[in-house]
């Protein structure tokens, strides 16, 4: 899941109003809050009393110079202090400037420091408590409204294997179904199972899942969703089965008829690009399939 820095800022001490945030158009940067009571460890890491805080939530999608311009031509006059949680592509210290708004802009390496050092002092715990069942995990990550954004893997090794480059592709969101999957697995035995289903573009299974803290505004691609998936032989598997005279690989076939199944509206942060012919080509982030002649 997604870091909520605020939370992260207010267990190390930082203290932060949020009442009262200043008028800005929407987009990737997000105001947090405005600092208060500054300690002198905390003036010594660029904070300042009363200086705003500003955040661009965790994405794959890196920040960039006309993004940071379009964000200061609102902010209001006063201190500044953004904090980076996704890659930028230009120098910290080429950042646009405005009369009367002074800004500081924390990168990721800043973030990872400011962290890391307040885990290894002590002053911030990183295990938690585990809590009781899945269920209560898939009620903290899917609450609030939808559509949710699942996090990609930024896994490009295939469009490597394809010769195809993808800083010459346009990110872009795919709106999909996730599927949470539960029945029963049958075989020597019966196994019961929860499996998490991707539909977009084909059933796809997630060995992993976590969300985006804040979806990126990009446009929309529309991919295929099957509206009454059949999820047997994507969930069937071959597993090894001892019988006693030794382990033999034995097919464990998925029973439709005890599926039960959690529906969830979701988008995919996807790549889109061109290849050399000039056909169109769609990279799913989440599950890293390539949808060619798109």
């Amino acid at each position: 899941m997604a870091l909520d820095m605020v939370a992260v800022l207010r267990r190390l001490s930082v203290s932060i109003d949020t009442n009262s945030p200043p008028l800005t158009a929407p987009g990737v940067i997000s105001w947090f809050g405005r600092l208060f009571d500054v300690t002198p460890e905390q003036s010594n890491l660029g904070m300042k009393e009363g200086m705003e805080l500003w955040g661009t939530g965790q994405g794959f999608a890196p920040l960039d110079l006309a993004g940071v311009e379009s964000w200061l031509f609102d902010a209001p006059r006063g201190e500044h202090l953004l904090v980076a949680e996704r890659k930028i592509n230009f120098d910290v210290q080429d950042a646009p400037s405005r009369d009367g708004r002074n800004l500081v802009i924390w990168t990721l390496n800043d973030i990872a420091a400011f962290i890391g050092h307040a885990v290894i002092d002590g002053r911030l715990q990183i295990l938690e408590e585990e809590l009781d069942s899945e269920e209560e995990i898939e009620t903290d990550i899917f609450s609030g409204p939808g559509p949710f954004t699942l996090k990609p893997s930024n896994d490009f090794s295939l469009l490597d294997e394809k010769g195809l480059d993808v800083s010459m592709a346009k990110p872009v969101l795919i709106p999909a179904k996730l599927h949470k999957v539960t029945g029963i697995l049958k075989g020597p035995g019966e196994d019961e199972i929860t499996r998490w289903v991707l539909n977009s573009g084909g059933l796809h299974l997630l060995h992993e899942l976590e969300l985006l803290e804040r979806s990126p505004m990009l446009n929309h691609v529309k991919m295929e969703i099957d509206q009454n998936p059949d999820f047997s032989e994507l969930l069937s598997e071959r597993r090894s089965h001892s019988d006693g005279m030794g382990d033999l690989l034995r097919w464990w076939k998925f029973d439709s008829e005890t599926a039960n199944v959690l529906t969830y509206e979701v988008l995919v942060p996807a790549h889109k690009g061109e290849d050399a012919t000039g056909s169109e080509w769609v990279l799913d982030g989440v599950s890293n399939k390539l949808h060619m002649n798109y």
